[in-house]
This record gives C-alpha cells, sequence and structure tokens, in this order.
C-alpha cells in the first residue's frame, strides 16, 4: 500500500517544528520498505489544489495525518477534502487530540476510517499491512454493524533504539533550514509527573524510557551534517534521570561536537555540576515549567515544586551561563486576581526571561476531566479557540475579563521589551540581526509559495539581483534585505533554479 502522510498547518506565529511523530511513522514505513510520501502544508500555501494534485500524482492507498487540538479542525477538513477526492481512501488520523476525544472525532466526522491512540509507529505498520481493523491494538474505528469500536490499548514500545531516525528527508527541509528552526530530538519518551493540565504522561507513561545515548547523538550528528544549527531536546524533562543526562553529555565531549543545543526541563531537577556539564557540551537555553507564583496553586494542579525550588533552579541555571525561560499558566485552578498579580511579581523576580500562556483544557488533561471538581468553567470546545493564548474557561474567583487584564499588563511590558530589543538589534548588523530578518523574509515567503509564483527570470541578469527585482514586486521588503537573504540561502544550498529556454526557474531545493 502507498501512504500519503499530511502535515496540516497552524497559525505561523508558532515556531514552525517538523513535527516528530509524523517523522518516526514516516521512518518505520520506511524501514520496512512500505512506499511513503509527506505533503507539508507547514511551511508552504496551504491549498485544497495542491492535495488534489498530490492525490492524483502519487493515487496514495491511505491518507495519514496528525494534529494537536488547535489544528485538529484543519486536520479534519484536509482528511474530508481527500475523501471527497476518492471515497476509497483509507483515512487515519493521530495524536493526542484524537487519542482522548475519540468517540466524539469519528461521531462528528465520518470522513476518519481510523484513529490511531498513544504511540503509532507499531499501529500504522498493522494498519498498511492490511490487518483487520479489529485485530489491530490501539485504534478505534466505525463497524457497519456495532458503531464505534475502541480496541485493546497499545503496549508502549518498550525498546525505543529499535524505531529508526525520524524521516527528515521526507520534509521539505530546505524551508526549516531558511527559517533557522532547530532540529528537534528525544532521548527518551515518557513522564514521570502528572500535572493536572497536561497529558504527557498519558501519552508516554509515568514510566521514561530512555534512548541510548550513542544513538541520541549519532542523530544529533545526522541533523547536524544535513544543515541544522541548534538542537533541541525534546523530551518533558531532559533533567530528570541524570546518570542518562550525564552519559548523552559524555558522548557529545568524545566526539567532540561542537553545537548549541536547548531542552525542557524543571527547576527542581538539576544541580549546579549537572548545568556545568551541560553549558560545556553547548546548552544554551533551559525552558522551565514555572507554572505560577502562588505556592497554593502549584500544589493544586500537582505540580509538586516549590517556589524557593524554582529561584534556586533559575538561579543555578544563571550561574551555569545558561539562559532560562519561565513559563507560566494563568486561569488554574485555584486562580483569582491577587494569584495572578503575584504570578507577574514573581516572574520579574526571578531576573530571567518568563511567558504566559491561558489555561486550556486539552482533551485527556484532568483539569477537563475534573473540571468541577477544580472549580473550572470551560466557556467554549471550539478547538480552534485551544491556542493557549486567549482564555477560554474561568475558575469562581477569576473571569474572562481579570485573566485578560492581567495578560494586557504582561503582553504590554513584553512589547516594550521587545520593541528595545529589535531596536538594538535592528540597529546593527550583527548575526542576531541578519537572522531575524531572514526569517521574517522566509515566513512572508513561504506561507505564500511566493518563490514558486515568481515564474520565469530572464537569464542575462545576474540570478540573485533577477529573482530580488521579482521578489521586491511581491513582498513589501526593501531589495537589499530581500537580497541578503537570497545570497544566504543560495551559498547555504537552500535556494536553487533550473535553467530553460533561456530564463530561470527557481525552487526550494
Amino acid at each position: 500500500m502507498k501512504t500519503l502522510l499530511i502535515n496540516p498547518p497552524y497559525p505561523f506565529s508558532e515556531i514552525p517544528i517538523m513535527p516528530m511523530g509524523l517523522a518516526y511513522i514516516a521512518a518505520v514505513l520506511e524501514q520496512k520498505g512500505h512506499d511513503v510520501e509527506v505533503l507539508d502544508l507547514l511551511v508552504s500555501r496551504y491549498s485544497k489544489e495542491k492535495i488534489k494534485h498530490k492525490l492524483e500524482q502519487y493515487k496514495p492507498d491511505i491518507v495519514g495525518l496528525t494534529s494537536v487540538t488547535m489544528n485538529y479542525p484543519i486536520a479534519s477538513d484536509i482528511i474530508k477534502y481527500c475523501k471527497s477526492i476518492d471515497k476509497d481512501l483509507i483515512t487515519v488520523i493521530g495524536g493526542p487530540h484524537v487519542t482522548f476525544d475519540t468517540v466524539d472525532t469519528l461521531t462528528k466526522a465520518p470522513w476518519i476510517d481510523i484513529i490511531v491512540r498513544g504511540e503509532g509507529e507499531q499501529t500504522i505498520l498493522d494498519i498498511v499491512n492490511g490487518k483487520k481493523p479489529g485485530e489491530i491494538d490501539g485504534i478505534a474505528y466505525r463497524d457497519k454493524n456495532d458503531g464505534i469500536k475502541i480496541t485493546k490499548e497499545r503496549s508502549l514500545i518498550q525498546d525505543l533504539d529499535e524505531l529508526p531516525f525520524p524521516a527528515k528527508h521526507l520534509f521539505p527541509i530546505s524551508r526549516y533550514h531558511a527559517l533557522d528552526v532547530h532540529a528537534s530530538i528525544i532521548t527518551g519518551r515518557g513522564c514521570p509527573f502528572n500535572c493536572v493540565f497536561c497529558v504527557g504522561s498519558k501519552m508516554g507513561g509515568r514510566r521514561v524510557r530512555f534512548r541510548s545515548p550513542r544513538l541520541v547523538i549519532d542523530e544529533v550528528e545526522q541533523a547536524l551534517s544535513s544543515g541544522f544549527k541548534e538542537i533541541n531536546f525534546e523530551d518533558d524533562s531532559l533533567t530528570v534521570n541524570h546518570k542518562h543526562l550525564y552519559a548523552i553529555c559524555d558522548e557529545i565531549t568524545a566526539r567532540g561536537l561542537k553545537f548549541n543545543w536547548s531542552a525542557f526541563s524543571r527547576a527542581d531537577t538539576v544541580n549546579p555540576e549537572m548545568l556545568r556539564r551541560m553549558k560545556q557540551t553547548g546548552c544554551t537555553w533551559l525552558l522551565y515549567g514555572v507554572e505560577s507564583g502562588n505556592q497554593h496553586i502549584l500544589d493544586l494542579v500537582k505540580k509538586k515544586i516549590t517556589l524557593d525550588k524554582v529561584r534556586e533552579g533559575v538561579k543555578m541555571a544563571r550561574e551555569a551561563g545558561i539562559s532560562v525561560q519561565a513559563s507560566f499558566i494563568m486561569g488554574l485552578p485555584g486562580e483569582t486576581k491577587e494569584t495572578m498579580k503575584q504570578s507577574l511579581e514573581f516572574g520579574k523576580s526571578l531576573g530571567t526571561s518568563y511567558g504566559f500562556h491561558v489555561l486550556t483544557p486539552f482533551p485527556g488533561t484532568e483539569v477537563r476531566e475534573k473540571s468541577e471538581e477544580y472549580g473550572i468553567e470551560i466557556l467554549t470546545n471550539d478547538w480552534l479557540k485551544y491556542d493557549c493564548n486567549r482564555p477560554i474557561t474561568r475558575t469562581r474567583e477569576a473571569s474572562v475579563e481579570d485573566v485578560t487584564a492581567h495578560l494586557q499588563i504582561y503582553f504590554h511590558e513584553l512589547k516594550q521589551y521587545m520593541a528595545a530589543l529589535s531596536k538594538e538589534s535592528d540597529a546593527g548588523d550583527g548575526e542576531f540581526a541578519r537572522t531575524k530578518r531572514r526569517r521574517q523574509l522566509a515566513a512572508a515567503l513561504l506561507k505564500e509559495d511566493v518563490i514558486e509564483s515568481v515564474g520565469p527570470v530572464k537569464s542575462e541578469t545576474k540570478p540573485v539581483e533577477g529573482l530580488t527585482a521579482k521578489l521586491a514586486e511581491l513582498v513589501p521588503y526593501s531589495q537589499n534585505q530581500i537580497k541578503e537573504g537570497i545570497t544566504d540561502w543560495v551559498e547555504r544550498g537552500l535556494l536553487k533554479y533550473d535553467k530553460r529556454d533561456g530564463h530561470l526557474f527557481w525552487r526550494w531545493s
């Protein structure tokens, strides 16, 4: 069977990271000799004409998508459209949203044939191999006679080293490079914590399964050799298992690798020696999930951390020379005007970068399943609004207006800070300023497939100058800015052209 995997779009204000789940699915299919291709609509213009062209050109038997809650509506719409083009297609969708909203999804979306619940690598192989749905663990489907059927839960993959490296080569990698995004790599799966606003431990298990440090760094080397400049270790919390982290640092040191990397962490899982070794091997940035500046709320949401531990963790990281971003959530159970004020003040007091999202009760989270018990009123099930940036719940003492008012205070201060930073960076000609300009230009070009729409460029002109002049008519950037970006991408091999009939036809490589 031929399988087409589609990466659906989501708002470009979010960082467009290559989807690890889909890349692993593609890799196991390739490894077993199956025919698989990827249509990536995240870093290109989304259009139904493009989907139709791909279906007619590739003629797949199966179309598979992944999604999170925020982009589930568009993922579902894509599947519906694919089914309208070819009613015989087997349509499959996976990801955390449909894993925990299974029945409602199949009830409202008859164009979806199969839902993959939880880890999907072994499940997709059973589907592609033609196994009968009722015999496949870890799925939900529609039975003609018995309605919606949910099969036995599939066991988690115990030996992650059996998995091939994610098939990044099937994605339009030059487009990701143009945006200067990092490469995501996992060193393990699972989370030993059970915060009420997260489904991490439900998706990956409470017991963390680790990959061999040797294989992890093999994948790092592969990513670096393919043009990625930085690595983000995407584990729920890389710093939980010290022995495993030290082994990864040792492997980096033994190979003499020099690269920058970042990770997600908890402030209560680090120590000075660990941070020193992380810094020595290239760690530049950590994200600490702080969530609240009020201890009662932290206890209520089962964060199992103290404000003193947060302060200590931030201080240790800064002393080691590692930048920290402290992440907070407004609207948590027990939230009041006073507790939101405390979080704003606590964020400022840390002396590091900090940011706020809004409680979003995703399917599968304890705060959604026990919302009344936690004093949370869920105001909408419009998944498009589940972007973590707007209040869609309220507590007994914190209304939507209260949350919005405190967010505005934070965003006003952030705007002032970013304006000062932008003024400083734009005035200079350092790498930070150049990268920022290239990234903004790349986003504008990729979102609407501008390069592809340019058409033929006369070959008598110098290639970069000719393309620059054409693009200046299509996007609101100066010719100097455009030339700077185009020159960089050409030198890095990201942009190329074909010469036909005395004209140049440009394309992403």
